[in-house]
């Protein structure tokens, strides 16, 4: 793959929970702030991966709680940098779930670095995913492509199931 994108996320890092901003932010500097941290993993076609209008429908969908005196903690940034990268592949409502289910059972600092040590973790799978020396020989120029993009959809479509029997065991 040529995309200059992907090279760069071998070093790509989420911010931890210790390092996010200890004080209090505007709305304004949070989407400033998600954007910058998310922008090496962002379609390079899309500018800002997080608005203003997402940021209050997440807000009135109970995704994440409301600011405080209109200013966001560092629990509103972790919301929102999971929910972001999640949003790219999932719904709402299934966001919703996921977050649900492992903030019943954890601290949202442990769920939130877990979630960065296995989000980097994929990455730098997808980005050095090979497919055989075979395979390529036998195949045309974008066969890695192909493999990742099926790939991509399997996991989707298990993710979706597994969510969906999490509701089911909910009601």
């Amino acid at each position: 793959m040529t995309n200059t994108k992907l090279n760069k996320w071998d070093d790509f890092k989420l911010p931890r929970w210790d390092t996010l901003p200890g004080i209090d932010l505007y709305l304004d500097q949070v989407i400033e702030l998600i954007n910058g941290y998310l922008a090496p993993v962002t379609p390079a076609d899309e500018k800002k991966i997080l608005t203003a209008s997402m940021l209050n429908n997440y807000v009135k969908q109970d995704l994440m709680p409301a600011p405080v005196k209109k200013k966001y903690s560092r629990q509103h940034l972790v919301f929102l940098i999971v929910i972001t990268l999640m949003k790219q592949t999932f719904t709402l409502s299934e966001i919703k779930s996921v977050l649900t289910e492992a903030l019943a059972h954890q601290s949202i600092k442990a769920f939130y670095d877990a979630f960065c040590d296995k989000q980097e973790k994929a990455l730098h799978f997808v980005e050095n995913f090979q497919t055989t020396e075979s395979e390529m020989a036998a195949a045309q120029p974008d066969a890695q492509l192909e493999e990742l993009v099926t790939m991509a959809i399997s996991t989707s479509l298990y993710s979706k199931q597994l969510i969906a029997d999490l509701i089911g065991t909910e009601e």
